[in-house]
């Protein structure tokens, strides 16, 4: 074990660790070609914090970092003013589905244990009752390779759709548009948050649907370009990608390195966008906290239930917000983070 429970792994070209805390996955440094280390994983700097307003702190945020599992995936209620189409007009949640921020495992502690020196694999057992019985996930450092393979696994108690995602969340360098972003599909689309993500601090327009992504407009007029990050001045933004093909490239110029998240975009079909750059001034983030999640979801944004069984625009459309899990019949997703030069 290593730090405030973690557990290290290390493999030809990368080495990181994994925290019993949410099975956070992060830091990992990777190896580049030329010889360079690189750490591309975002990690919060309030993680040493202490007092009541810390300890009042959901798990999810205590030590946030990296990459983690959310099941289901979402927020414990929805925002103020949302359009009436996206009103959760198919029912309510139901009452013994959790109400934790990103499910019950992104803010507990989970179980580790090493696999050889090259992995870590992770556990946890959801409360009696919930639909859901365990999550189960494991990172490997791929052989010669500067890259690292993850799959979770989910273990149904019942029959149930839940919208799930994982959250791959990355540093951004400090000047304005040094990173770009980078996608496989060639009919990438955009949906921009319903209302603004952060009043008063959204940078993009609220509740653009089906976008390209050069037609995106910002909230005080002209185009706003999510493929160039971070935004100047502090924002607070989440926009979901369709037809991203699984796969998302990060190119940060400014230290000379790429880092790739690929997925199967047939489980989850869609990408989250958390864009945020020094935009929440309450605590924990205090201003303080400039990163991109590129998120793999079957959700509606993070709004939570009940639309896997009921309406939104995007389900509408014909846009998968959750996925349906059969009664004791384990549903494994697989993906990977690589790091190369540019």
């Amino acid at each position: 074990m290593s730090g405030a429970g973690a557990m290290q792994f290390k493999g030809d070209f990368c080495s990181g660790e994994m925290q019993e805390l949410a099975a956070m996955l992060g830091p990992v440094q990777f190896t580049l070609a030329d010889g360079r280390r690189v750490s591309p994983l975002a990690v919060a700097p309030w993680a040493d914090d202490h007092g009541p307003e810390y300890a009042a702190l959901p798990g999810v945020l205590r030590r946030l970092r990296g990459d983690w599992a959310c099941v289901p995936f979402g927020m414990t209620s929805s925002p103020a003013g949302l359009p009436d189409d996206w009103q959760a007009a198919g029912g309510t949640a139901p009452a013994d589905t959790d109400r934790d921020p990103h499910g019950f495992g992104s803010n507990n502690s989970w179980t580790l244990r090493r696999l050889g020196t090259t992995g870590v694999h992770a556990g946890i057992d959801y409360p009696e009752g919930h639909p859901i019985a365990r999550l189960e996930r494991t990172v490997r450092a791929r052989p010669g390779q500067a890259a690292v393979d993850i799959d979770l696994t989910v273990y149904p108690r019942r029959d149930v759709t839940l919208p799930v995602g994982v959250h791959p969340t990355f540093r951004l360098p400090d000047r304005p548009g040094a990173a770009r972003l980078g996608f496989a599909g060639t009919n990438v689309r955009a949906w921009t948050y319903p209302v603004s993500a952060e009043l008063g601090r959204s940078h993009i327009g609220a509740n653009q649907r089906n976008m390209a992504l050069d037609a995106i407009t910002a909230s005080g007029g002209g185009l706003a370009d999510v493929c160039h990050l971070p935004f100047a001045g502090e924002s607070e933004d989440i926009v979901l990608l369709t037809g991203t093909g699984g796969r998302v490239d990060l190119f940060n110029d400014d230290e000379g390195y790429r880092v790739s998240l690929k997925w199967d975009s047939r489980a989850l079909p869609s990408c989250l966008l958390w864009l945020s750059n020094f935009g929440r001034q309450f605590y924990p983030w205090n201003g303080r906290f400039r990163a991109v999640g590129i998120e793999p979801v079957a959700a509606p944004f993070d709004l939570r239930l009940p639309y896997p069984g009921g309406r939104s625009p995007l389900s509408a459309a014909g846009i998968a917000t959750g996925v349906s899990f059969r009664a004791n019949t384990p549903w494994t997703t697989a993906y990977s983070i690589g790091c190369g030069s540019i």
